[in-house]
């Protein structure tokens, strides 16, 4: 049942005909039924490729969509019907150990199920074949013809726009102008590039077209030609000819290319190439375009981050993110647009007025389409918080609001089908919710909408498919406080997009929200409760009339809780979230056993106490995530997930005996398992998961030779990622070589532990891309050894010395001087953090010659009097530098001349890198005191990091709790190997409690945003 492909264009059709392949099986003797099973797999192969073909449509009739929509609802039948007889197929395999008397029941039965199948085959045939005459049955024999020129090219409009319409473009024209025409001319005599990237309505082409018109009386000759989703290249280049030099062409694409490259060979050309959407159309254009040194200059606009790049790969060049709107500019576009002026509101919408924009965003299209739309409805309160109530969920269908679908479409069929899936999929999630990436990607996996391809695990496609999205801007990512993308959100006009699609599509339904109605005959397939309110009796009532025994995939959201149906209602269930749901109850899991299709069960962030024993009964389970509950002991049966891949708990969390001889399927391993709570043969059974990939683990005893040779065994194999967090005790376990060297690693976490320096034995592995480490001092000999690691691709590094601890070294005030003999052939991503000492950091002419991203956290005052007060670190040499990141030990200060410098130096690079800046805003700290046996519920809330911290906490004493939020560090620890978590004494030292404040802290420092 694993790794079947299902998506919104074709329903359950792949993993139908996948699953009618494992019918044909010799093995389960069912000849007299092959022939039927194989024609029924051929009619559905035709469906499918057709389903597929269709989905390309982006207006298909109102018939066709009726016939999409019956095969899909019909594949996920026939999947539930193919489920429900494979059971029998796997409790037959399972039954091969048992009696004689069991094996004789289960033969009766399973011949019972073949002649239930037998009669399912023809009622699926049956049921194909209504669906298709009925089709037929209504064809008029007439196809509507489109015509190609019924639409005005939308971005078209925007190159015609007066100037005077436009709110808040001067800023980033002058931006982008100042790119092209650096130091005032144009002196510079290389092509120069400049890719102007944002998501569609953002205003790229009103951009380029504004800065074309102020550009193009200093060059020789200039272009503005539009690519589209479907170009027709010969045409495009055409109109590059026809606009440089206005002459026409007939001729093949070849020699046009020689044309157009020949004539702009002495020429200093203007180009604006707009609208792209793929590589291979750049670059067919570039082809024609020259280098010369005439100072040229191309400006190009896409929607996607890949196309910019390579834009910029073989030309000096510059990807230009496009900002969305202020809050003042988009108060000033919106009221423009509905007024005529900002002046013209009513004071009593002003509040309304404030939540629309809030949704919008900044972007123009959606500004300007709400805008549209209220301006043909009476200036009231009523009216406005109708429109507010419905963005993002049933928005009023209007020629603006058209226009912005229109526009959206475009990137949404542009994706290839499994994208889409993924992309619909969000519509599962309330507007502005943060979405965890693992949690997101681990759903897709259990949905079926990513599967395995040669050399990559399916873990592996789904962040490939999330950053895909990222690329194409169709999602906004969120960032740790260490720049890492940890989640991401929709916006708001993309969500009310996917939305309107998911639902006519029937991929999702949603309980809770007032401007969208269920219709409870309608099959449920995926639904998500959001019952933010009170539900009215009429509302439970007209649920209770509600099927739920088709739907795949729930998702529970704060507040709902009580709305979830009984378990006992499902039976095909594939997805069951309940992450985050105050109250969880072991009542609430009653029947879990039940849900032999389960594939993924959240009970993250619950205060459940332990996990039901019909657990073990989910015998399809891949993902299980228990993390931040008060569960300490896995049942035993949970041992026998045979086919469990995802293993998400908490460090104290026991795993049952024997999990290493049946979980073989186990990939991950995550939560920084804790030896202490093992049983003796942990290492042992650890050992036997050959396909374990990745493994968080925690050394808080003495560790064993038997548990590293464990390690390093599974290093030679499929492991490629490890963390481990250890104290000083364990000082020996990191600092001595391992043996066999686990060369098969590809990302290494040492955490919590400080070593004196970098440990020599990681500079055999060969394979390493990623390293994580703590240590006291860094000098040149250990970048030599880092920079020997060819594979190495991101290293963060913590420093931990302080400044009275190296002034009496003769290192006190030497600078570490990184050069081009260190090596770091691929190093791409360098964080370097150093909170407490004057680490000195200087890159010199050939230092790191790929790297892209350089993050900085250091003390200011401190580093000031080591570089002289010039904080100056040499970025200038480091010739790929794309972004440098800053954070800023210490409080902040709007002059600080760190800050000043580092501007400076971005701004004179070359590249001109993003630059962006943290800062630390001050020490959170909560207090408070538990007296005697008393149970006491701490709750905090922060409205704008939306930060919650909840704990229990029972003592025999007095004790004190003191949380300094902010100066927790990364990845867990704190100075000297601490939890950032200080206990004063009299506390039970509950881990459990300490995990919930922790990760409270964590939350807390996750919440941080970049100062611009």
């Amino acid at each position: 049942m694993e790794g079947f492909l299902v998506s919104a264009a074709t329903g359950a059709l792949k993993a139908v005909t996948v699953k009618l392949a494992t019918l044909l099986g010799d093995e389960l003797n069912m000849k007299d039924v092959h022939k039927e099973i194989k024609s029924l797999s051929d009619e559905l192969n035709y469906m499918h490729a057709f389903l597929e073909k269709m989905s390309e449509e982006e207006n298909p009739d109102n018939q066709d969509k009726i016939w999409m929509t019956d095969v899909r609802e019909m594949s996920y039948d026939i999947e539930d019907s193919l489920d429900d007889f494979m059971i029998c197929i796997d409790d037959d395999k399972s039954a091969k150990k048992k009696s004689l008397m069991k094996k004789c029941t289960k033969l009766l039965d399973k011949m019972k199920a073949h002649k239930r199948i037998s009669k399912a085959i023809q009622e699926f045939k049956t049921q194909i074949r209504e669906v298709r005459d009925r089709n037929h049955r209504y064809r008029t024999g007439v196809t509507a013809t489109k015509d190609s020129h019924e639409m005005i090219d939308i971005r078209a409009q925007a190159i015609f726009k007066d100037a005077s319409e436009l709110v808040a473009i001067d800023e980033q024209k002058n931006e982008l102008i100042n790119l092209l025409i650096e130091d005032g001319s144009l002196s510079r005599h290389q092509v120069k590039v400049v890719a102007i990237v944002g998501l569609g309505g953002l205003g790229k082409t009103t951009l380029a077209n504004q800065v074309y018109e102020s550009l193009k009386d200093k060059f020789d000759c200039k272009a503005f030609v539009t690519v589209s989703r479907t170009p027709h290249m010969l045409e495009v280049l055409r109109t590059i000819l026809l606009d440089i030099s206005e002459q026409e062409y007939t001729g093949d694409m070849q020699h046009l290319i020689r044309k157009i490259s020949d004539f702009l060979q002495d020429k200093r050309y203007l180009i604006v190439v707009d609208d792209l959407w793929d590589s291979e159309s750049w670059e067919t254009i570039q082809n024609a375009l020259i280098k010369n040194s005439c100072a040229s200059r191309i400006i190009t606009t896409t929607r996607k981050t890949e196309v910019a790049q390579s834009c910029c790969t073989l030309r000096r060049g510059h990807i230009y993110k496009l900002r969305p709107l202020n809050p003042e500019n988009s108060r000033k576009l919106f009221l423009k647009r509905i007024f005529g002026s900002e002046g013209g509101c009513p004071s009593d919408l002003s509040e309304v007025c404030d939540d629309i924009l809030e949704k919008c965003d900044g972007l123009p299209l959606a500004i300007i389409a709400i805008a549209g739309l209220l301006a043909g409805k009476a200036p009231t309160v009523d009216e406005w918080n109708k429109v507010q109530c419905s963005f993002g969920h049933a928005l009023e269908r209007h020629s603006d609001v058209n226009r912005m679908i229109q526009i959206l479409s475009l990137s949404y069929f542009d994706l290839p089908p499994h994208l889409r899936s993924c992309l619909l999929y969000l519509s599962i999630f309330p507007e502005d919710y943060e979405i965890r990436k693992d949690r997101l990607i681990l759903r897709w996996i259990a949905e079926g909408f990513v599967h395995e391809e040669h050399g990559f695990t399916q873990y592996e496609i789904g962040d490939r498919c999330f950053n895909e999205l990222i690329n194409r801007s169709l999602i906004q990512p969120v960032y740790s406080s260490y720049f890492d993308v940890i989640c991401c959100r929709v916006h708001d006009t993309i969500l009310e997009f996917i939305l309107s699609k998911a639902v006519e599509e029937n991929f999702v339904t949603l309980f809770g929200l007032a401007n969208i109605r269920v219709d409870p005959h309608r099959k449920i397939r995926r639904f998500s409760l959001q019952d933010r309110n009170e539900v009215s009796d009429a509302i439970v009532g007209s649920r209770e009339k509600i099927i739920y025994y088709h739907v795949r995939s729930v998702v529970v959201f704060p507040g709902s809780l009580d709305s979830l149906p009984s378990l006992q209602k499902f039976k095909h269930l594939h997805v069951l979230d309940l992450e985050d749901c105050e109250g969880l109850q072991a009542h609430h899991l009653a029947h879990l056993g039940g849900l032999f299709a389960l594939r993924y069960l959240s009970l993250r962030r619950n205060w459940i106490y332990e996990l039901p024993e019909e657990t073990g009964q989910l015998q399809y389970l891949q993902t299980l995530d228990i993390r931040d509950t008060r569960i300490d002991e896995l049942p035993s049966s949970v041992g026998r997930l045979s086919r469990l891949v995802t293993l998400l708990c908490d460090p104290d969390v026991r795993l049952p005996d024997g999990f290493g001889k049946n979980m073989q399927a186990l990939q991950q391993l995550v939560g920084s398992i804790s030896v202490r709570y093992q049983s003796p043969s942990f290492a042992q059974e650890l050992r036997q998961l050959r396909n374990l990939r990745i493994l968080e683990i925690l050394f808080d005893d003495e560790v064993s030779e038997d548990l590293v040779s464990s390690l390093c065994t599974l290093g030679t194999g499929c492991l490629n990622s490890l963390a481990i967090e250890c104290h000083e005790e364990q000082m020996k376990l990191v600092m001595e070589p391992w043996s066999p060297t686990p060369h098969g690693l590809k990302i290494l976490q040492i955490r919590r532990i400080v070593v004196p320096r970098v440990p020599r034995w990681i500079g055999s592995l060969d394979n390493l891309q990623d390293l994580t480490l703590r240590v006291e001092q860094l000098g040149s000999e250990d970048f030599g050894l880092l920079g020997s690691l060819n594979a190495l691709s991101n290293l963060i590094i913590y420093i931990e010395i302080e400044v009275a601890d190296r002034s009496s070294s003769s290192q006190g005030t030497q600078r570490i001087k990184v050069s081009g003999t260190h090596g770091f052939p691929s190093l791409r991503r360098f964080l370097v953090v150093s909170e407490y000492c004057a680490f000195g950091l200087l890159f010199e002419g050939g230092a790191m010659p790929k790297l892209q991203e350089l993050s900085l956290s250091f003390n200011s005052d401190l580093i000031g009097s080591l570089t002289n007060g010039e904080f100056d670190f040499g970025i200038q040499h480091l010739p790929c530098l794309a972004i440098v990141r800053c954070y800023f030990w210490k409080y902040f200060d709007p002059d600080d001349p760190a800050r000043e410098a580092l501007k400076k130096a971005v701004s004179s690079h070359p590249n001109h890198p993003k630059l962006l800046t943290r800062r630390r805003t001050g020490r959170t700290r909560i207090v408070s005191t538990m007296r005697s046996t008393e149970t006491t519920t701490l709750k905090t809330r922060r409205r704008t990091g939306r930060t919650r911290i909840m704990s229990t906490v029972r003592s025999t004493e007095t004790t004190t709790l003191k949380i300094g939020c902010c100066s927790r560090r990364p990845n867990g620890g704190s100075r000297g190997g601490a939890s950032g978590l200080h206990m004063g004494s009299g506390c039970m030292g509950d881990v459990r409690t300490a995990r919930a404040l922790t990760w409270a802290c964590e939350m807390e420092c996750k919440r941080g945003r970049p100062d611009n």
